[in-house]
């Protein structure tokens, strides 16, 4: 019962449905929403939210959900390789997932993690099959009225389509309804309208509502709104309640708040992501190499460096280069081993035994053309400016 009064909605319409929630900025559009996935959290059921903007991270501080984003704020730090595993800790392992693509440097980024978790959502419920609800803020974004669908919006129309065979529902929010595809709105079965008032918006309202709601939209209240439902072919003028949750989206005003404190993250995600956020791993893999190997290695580098007349680097030049990279780091990491640990019993060298930085800088190569000799002087720039700065932190850790 997400409204003042004595409306109530279907749990299983609003799981496996078609919703669309609309109305311009500061009609109580997103307090909607968020009212309706109160109530569902209440009854422990599982969605995951698309969060454009980094609203909805409030619902943390009422309910276990997991903050999945790009930034420190967030429980865990996820990128696009992580799709298949966020659909599963969402309708797997029944966990509700707030994605927030808020901050992501590259928009683009953010966009095709979105594609990948849906895709992998839809894939996924043909075997799970249970009611789930995918909601999107600002759908205008992702399926727009104008210009040709890209695969993103594509895919939100097949789950718009069918996606209620597989228990998966989805909700889309907007301020703008004439911006947004009207495949999708033709589709849902329950939609808010709240305060509108541009002329092209009211349109949509009276093709939709009718001439006599599409005058009082101008003038409803904050929070309040036309409730129209499919399953009982009403249309309701009601008022929604305010939301309990801490609420991650208002403007902000002089006095100052809170906001609530991360969820913990169970041991079971900190093995499923990287929670820190920075990732070590090394992302170059080589077979291990013979003596001849290396050899080899460092000939076929010296025949690449020579033929100066090319521009084009020959993948055992680089195969080569990498490998000495290789070998310079395991030496460095030897070394570092020998730092003692924080706690034992130093053996501080004498000031004298601290190698000389000037003297460990690499010979500069002889003049090279080609990119084959640029490249192998980046590299050993490269090294020379990581070995100094290991060196200043081992000397300051002893």
């Amino acid at each position: 019962m997400p409204t003042t009064g004595s409306t109530r909605l279907p749990t299983v319409e609003l799981l496996t449905g078609r919703g669309f929630v609309t109305g311009k900025s500061g009609s109580g559009k997103s307090n909607t929403a968020s009212v309706i996935l109160e109530e569902l959290l209440e009854l422990k059921f599982n969605l995951l939210i698309v969060d454009i903007e980094g609203e909805y991270y409030g619902l943390k501080d009422r309910y276990d959900l997991v903050h999945a984003g790009a930034d420190d704020r967030c429980d865990i730090t996820v990128g696009v390789s992580d799709a298949a595993d966020i659909a599963e800790l969402a309708l797997v392992m029944n966990m509700p997932v707030v994605l927030d693509i808020s901050e992501f440097a590259d928009p683009l980024v953010g966009r095709e993690l979105v594609t990948a978790v849906v895709e992998e959502l839809y894939v996924q419920e043909k075997a799970v099959r249970k009611p789930f609800l995918l909601v999107v803020e600002e759908m205008q974004e992702f399926m727009p009225q104008t210009g040709g669908g890209d695969e993103l919006s594509n895919l939100l129309e097949r789950v718009a389509k069918r996606g209620r065979k597989r228990g998966l529902g989805m909700l889309g929010l907007s301020q703008r309804p004439s911006s947004v595809d009207k495949n999708f709105i033709t589709q849902c079965d329950w939609m808010v309208w709240h305060r509108v008032t541009w002329k092209t918006d009211l349109d949509i309202v009276r093709n939709i509502l009718g001439a006599e709601k599409a005058q009082q939209i101008e003038d409803v209240d904050t929070g309040e709104g036309f409730l129209m439902t499919d399953w009982d072919e009403q249309v309701r003028r009601v008022q929604f309640k305010k939301k309990r949750t801490h609420d991650a989206g208002a403007t902000p005003g002089l006095e100052s708040y809170e906001t609530p404190p991360p969820s913990v993250v169970s041991d079971r995600l900190a093995e499923k992501f990287d929670t820190d956020g920075i990732d070590l791993t090394p992302t170059i893999e080589l077979p291990a190499e013979s003596e001849e190997d290396a050899a080899a290695d460092e000939q076929s580098a010296e025949d690449a460096a020579e033929g100066g007349e090319t521009e084009t680097v020959s993948r055992a030049a680089l195969v080569a280069t990498v490998r000495q990279l290789q070998r310079e780091n395991a030496a460095l990491r030897d070394e570092l081993a020998a730092v003692p640990e924080e706690g034992a019993e130093p053996t501080a060298p004498a000031e004298s035994a601290i190698p000389d930085l000037s003297a460990q800088a690499p010979e500069r190569p002889p003049e090279r053309e080609g990119a084959a000799g640029t490249l192998l002087e980046l590299t050993e720039l490269a090294l020379y400016l990581s070995r100094l700065v290991i060196y200043r932190l081992r000397s300051l850790a002893r």
